[in-house]
């Protein structure tokens, strides 16, 4: 017993010496970037195996033993950190992000995470901070000017104006050029509820469906940018796709509060250049009634209005200027996020209202926002995502038509002033003139019939309420420790419900006699997608790795479409449909599948040289049976030439090469209802009177279409070949990135002449092809980096041209566009969508004048008058960033490209503007006679600016569309942590200034802003027809982190 407790003695003593020999050290471990606690950090000591990791709130505990003097702190995403640990217990440690590091893992198609180094095709990451620097209401907006090869075109500057979007120009002629969209691995509608396109001559603005995603929610936006990037989405990736990554909690994350506001002023960006010295009338002469400004000189002089009364004769240089008012924009955002050790959360709650320039223009919208994951056993983990939209849009019509106030608005004559006279009668109504003799009851003078745009703004609206869900459920089950299965289910639903109002008394398109018109609309669209994956990871040697995907896709998608138009509005204050006299319904039901089963494999040598093998299989709906499988492959590499030769990188000049290459090939599907032919509802005629319409009599008359259906049809394909390089130097400081691109589009589908014998006057084809070619660059750099201050450049640039390589015969063009004259066009030899238009006759290249020096007849066919496409577009952003401040400006710039433009038209040949002001002197056309002499003949300014500026032709008002713009300013600042130490509650607050589209310098186009499409999200662009002006907005932020 003795020896028993000598030796317990002996024990307890040894251990007490060794515990006397250890000490605790305690500490926290926090982001740089935020101040916030990092969990999960593995903190070790140096040299020895014992560590542990940070717990949710970032702290740690660790028994380090005598002798040991550093720690070692690693985190992914973050660099390491050796601390020494000197003679306190207590250790707070802050680590800085690694942007190196995480730059190299990149967002695949299907949201399969790579890395950048393995990738074959060209991607690009847009962040959340730059995707929100100039809060712009349209995600696709936001991207302008950041991407290379990706071009954006906004229609204007209406609320909830469409915007379009374009990968690598174009891959087919008749379907849709628009990338797909993906939400965190769900396809979503990005289309509207006309497809995309708008009508040119009724209507109002139709939204691109990605409007309605909160921005505020999205953690990045990554661009596959060809088909061997995009192609496991299949079909509809043919042009490209756009990833979006919304939001999510993390793993330990302590639960984080919030709240953030953004208001910004909207304004018109650019007003035409006035003249003010001469007034309303034709050749000197006032009158009252004339939409022209070729009057007599304002000098003060009575004169009778268009009421009958008299008055002075004054300039009102601001008469548009003041129709347009201050608008505004404010977003809320509440949000919720963290973690536990096996489970993440994210929820929010955005509020965002927009009132536009002009009055009765308005956009409210609501976004409710989940992201949460689970791991229900250390094998599965279930995730889900979803989002509820819901927005009410009030809009005035646009487009060709009288109902559009900016139709005549813009080029008001120099001495109307609206505020002086009445624009609606006592009761409401209009009363525009029927004839040139004054009257006190009239609301406007354009004895033209147009109505007052005032009257029109108040009483023809178009109203929208959108409800949306957006939503996916995901299971990822890992069967062993290489070999994992997914299957994610998801869809995307929204019904819009509109109601269009052509008042009664007004005068336009869809309001017969005045008599006035309801439109009410209803149409679903549901898309429902699923995914089952399984991959498998391994290393077959020390050397070669493999990785294998192997897939199947399920889509859906339904169109429902329900719409009453009621003619002949009885009661004018009632706008329900039942107070019309006649009804004319449409109903339109669509649907289409396609199954995909593709496989991905992917093999690596030492991880610095990569082969991709893809293979994807489609069954389309939109094909007859027999024909409508279809399979397509690509095979893709990569070499990192400073991993395969390390002395590359000796002398610090050069830190990373890569060179990478695809060859793609990918089926587009047909569009809907194209192997049959269908009856339509007939509608004969002499081609003299009128039609007969039927039901007539009681009794129904159906016809064939005049399209024959075709099932031979077969899939349009797209092969893309892709070489790339990409290089870093000086430790990182520079990197450049250059991306060669060819496509071929071939069996592209449209409608071909058919023998009138067959009964029919055409069928569908593929017959045709369309080439595009183009090079990417982009250039960034740190030319400046100290402790506290750092400057960075990045310069994007892209060229891209697709040219038309066969029709059909007997097709001499196909219109993607606009009206009969101007019209953008398809034609064989030329740059897709050309402009086309009416052009004056010629003699040797010269226009020819009358015996009066007046232009005289016009070419019997349309000749190309512009080019829209531009040669060359570029991106320039400079981020500046000193101790809490960040200052980041982005210039967006464009080379090339025409317009044409309806406003500057309608300006110059109504005499408005201040090159038509010089009437002291005569001009003189720069044409010939009809005998081919120079043409010497003088005439007034109203007679040459009639003639040049005809509505009939469009020649010289197509320009150059060249701009330079201050495409987005940002400043914020945040507030360092030593001022919440009396509210330790507050984790960070953020303080902010933005502006977008600051300044504009665009030499080759009078009076209005060039970006401004009147085809919104369709394939045509170039034409500007009274749309409503692009906008410039200034605004202030507050953040605030719980």
């Amino acid at each position: 017993m003795k020896k028993l407790l000598q030796s317990l003695f002996i024990l307890v003593f040894i251990a007490g010496a060794a515990m006397a020999q250890e000490r605790t050290i305690t500490g926290k471990v926090t982001a740089k970037e935020d101040g916030n606690p990092l969990p999960g950090v593995t903190v070790k000591i140096k040299n020895l195996r014992s560590g542990t990791q940070t717990a949710s709130d970032g702290r740690f505990s660790l028994q380090v033993p005598a002798g040991s003097t550093t720690l070692e702190f690693s985190y992914l995403g973050y660099v390491a950190k050796a601390v020494n640990i000197g003679a306190s217990s207590v250790l707070n440690v802050v680590l800085e992000a690694d942007n190196e590091v995480l730059s190299e893992v990149v967002v695949t198609a299907l949201g399969i995470k790579r890395e950048a180094k393995a990738l074959g095709y060209s991607t690009t990451t847009v962040k959340a901070d730059e995707l929100t620097a100039g809060r712009s209401g349209n995600i696709v907006n936001s991207l302008a000017g950041k991407v290379a090869g990706v071009k954006i075109l906004s229609s204007g500057g209406a609320v909830g104006a469409p915007a379009n979007i374009n990968i690598r120009q174009a891959t087919t002629f008749t379907g849709s050029n628009q990338p797909i969209f993906v939400v965190d691995g769900i396809p979503i509608d990005n289309q509207s509820n006309t497809g995309g396109s708008m009508s040119v001559n009724t209507g109002s603005t139709m939204s691109n469906r990605a409007i309605d995603l909160n921005q505020d929610d999205i953690e990045s936006v990554t661009i596959l940018k060809g088909p061997s990037a995009a192609m496991l989405y299949g079909s509809r990736a043919a042009a490209g796709a756009v990833l979006v990554t919304t939001k999510k909690g993390a793993k330990g994350q302590a639960g984080r509060v919030e709240v953030s506001s953004n208001y910004n002023i909207i304004n018109n960006n650019r007003y035409a250049d006035y003249q003010n010295t001469y007034a309303q009338g034709n050749a000197g002469n006032y009158n009252a009634f004339s939409n022209n400004s070729w009057g007599p000189k304002i000098v003060g002089q009575e004169v009778t209005n268009y009421l009958g009364n008299k008055e002075i004769l004054t300039a009102y240089p601001d008469n548009v200027k003041d129709l347009f008012k201050q608008g505004y924009s404010l977003q809320n955002n509440l949000t919720f996020s963290g973690g536990t050790d096996k489970n993440t959360y994210y929820i929010s709650y955005g509020n965002f209202g927009e009132k536009g320039y002009l009055d009765n223009n308005s956009l409210y919208k609501n976004n409710f926002t989940f992201n949460g994951s689970s791991e229900l056993n250390k094998k599965l983990v279930a995730s889900v995502s979803a989002q509820y939209i819901h927005s009410n849009s009030t809009n005035t019509q646009v487009a060709n038509q009288r109902a559009n106030p900016l139709f005549d608005a813009i080029a008001w004559p120099r001495n109307y002033n609206p505020a002086n006279y009445p624009f609606e009668r006592p009761d409401g109504s209009n009363f525009t003139p029927p004839s040139q003799v004054p009257n006190p009851n009239y609301t406007y003078w354009n004895s033209a019939g147009t109505d007052n745009p005032l009257w029109s703004i108040k009483n023809n609206p178009f109203k929208q309420e959108i409800n949306r869900v957006i939503a996916n459920l995901a299971f990822d089950y890992k069967i062993l420790d290489w070999l994992s299965a997914s299957y994610k289910i998801g869809v995307d639903n929204w019904t819009n419900v509109s109601k269009l109002i052509n008042a009664k008394g007004t005068n336009n398109n869809q309001s017969a006699n005045r008599a006035g018109s309801i439109i009410d609309n209803t149409t679903n669209r549901t898309e429902i997608s699923s995914y089952l994956n399984l991959t498998a990871t391994r290393k077959l040697s020390e050397d070669f790795g493999l990785r294998v995907l192997l897939g199947n896709e399920v889509n859906y998608r339904n169109l429902n479409q329900n719409q009453v138009r009621g003619n002949g509005i009885q009661d004018p204050k009632n706008f329900n449909i039942a107070n019309t006299l006649t009804y004319i319904p449409f109903n339109s039901i669509s649907e289409q599948s396609l199954i995909g089963f593709y496989a991905d494999i992917s093999l690596d040598y030492k991880q610095f040289a990569y082969l991709t093998f893809t293979g994807r299989n489609d069954i389309s709906s939109t094909f007859a049976q027999g024909k409508n499988s279809y399979f397509y492959p690509s095979v893709s590499g990569s070499l990192v030439l400073t991993e395969a030769f390390p002395s590359l990188r000796e002398g610090g000049i050069l830190s990373y090469a890569k060179v990478n290459g695809n060859i793609a090939k990918i089926g587009r599907e047909a569009s809907l209802y194209n192997t049959a032919t269908y009856f339509g509802t007939a509608g004969p005629s002499d081609g003299f009177g009128p039609n007969m319409i039927f039901p007539f009599n009681n009794v129904a008359g159906q016809t064939y279409n005049d399209g024959a259906g075709n099932a031979d049809i077969g899939p349009e394909f797209t092969t893309n070949r892709e070489l790339g390089l990409q290089a870093k130097f000086l430790k990182n400081r520079i990197s450049l990135d250059f991306t060669y691109y060819s496509t071929l589009s071939t069996d592209v589908i449209f409608s071909v002449p058919k023998a009138p014998s067959s009964g029919f006057g055409s069928i569908l084809s593929n017959a045709g092809k369309l080439k595009t070619s183009g090079v990417e660059f982009l250039l960034s750099g740190i030319p400046v980096q100290t402790k506290n201050f750092s400057w960075d450049i990045a310069v994007n640039w892209t060229r891209g041209r697709s040219k038309v390589i066969q029709l059909a015969p007997g097709v001499p063009f196909i219109g993607n566009g606009g009206f009969t004259n101007p019209q953008g066009r398809i034609v064989e030899g030329l740059q897709f969508g050309t402009l086309f238009g009416q052009v004056f006759n010629k003699i040797n290249g010269k226009d020819v004048v009358d015996a009066n020096g007046r232009l005289t007849g016009f070419n019997t066919q349309l000749q190309v008058i512009g080019d829209p496409n531009p040669q060359w577009t570029a991106g320039i952003t400079n981020t500046i960033n000193y101790k809490g401040f960040s200052l980041s400006a982005l210039l967006d710039i464009r080379y090339g490209g025409d317009v044409y433009s309806r406003t500057v038209t309608d300006l110059r040949r109504f005499g408005a503007v201040e090159e038509t002001g010089n009437r002291d002197r005569l001009y003189v056309h720069n044409a010939v006679n009809a005998n081919g002499t120079p043409n010497t003949t003088l005439i007034t300014a109203e007679q040459y600016y009639a003639d040049l500026f005809s509505a009939s032709a469009q020649e010289y008002a197509v320009f150059d569309a060249s701009w330079i713009r201050l495409r987005e300013v940002a400043l914020s600042y945040k507030i360092p942590g030593t001022v919440f130490r009396g509210a330790p509650f507050i984790k960070g607050i953020n303080v902010g200034l933005n502006g977008r589209n600051i300044f504009m310098y665009a030499p080759n186009v009078p009076h209005i802003d060039p970006e401004n499409n009147l085809l919104g999200v369709s394939n045509g662009q170039g034409i500007e027809y009274n749309g409503q002006p692009q906008t410039r907005s200034f605004g202030a932020s507050l953040r605030v982190t719980f």
